[in-house]
């Protein structure tokens, strides 16, 4: 089943993502995580400007949306704020999708509202 994704915008909905307290770990990524009522998967993602220059964080974020673009695993009903920390720099396409889909999958199986 295909799921509607969309982005989050305002300082609001990154504040109750990050106030519901739920997250997953993985590869020096952090998957702040909200499980909501509609059917749509909402996220954003937060680079810090310590990361690196704007190539090195616009990359990063580029394959994080192609990540979530192409993935068939995405959890309904979810809203998710991606965390990247520096440790991401030196990580390749493949194991951050690796990262992710693990983390999805994580997800998908939490129960919690």
């Amino acid at each position: 089943m295909s799921v509607f994704r969309s982005t989050l915008r305002a300082h609001s909905e990154f504040r109750r993502v990050y106030s519901a307290k739920t997250r997953v770990f993985r590869n020096g990524l952090v998957f702040y995580y909200r499980k909501t009522a509609g059917l749509v998967f909402r996220f954003a993602i937060s680079v810090p400007k310590r990361f690196g220059k704007a190539v090195e964080r616009n990359k990063v974020r580029r394959r994080l949306k192609e990540i979530v673009r192409t993935s068939d695993s995405l959890p309904e009903m979810t809203e998710v704020v991606f965390g990247v920390s520096t440790k991401c720099a030196e990580l390749s396409y493949a194991r951050l999708k690796l990262a992710c889909d693990w983390a999805f999958d994580k997800m998908s199986k939490d129960k919690c509202r």
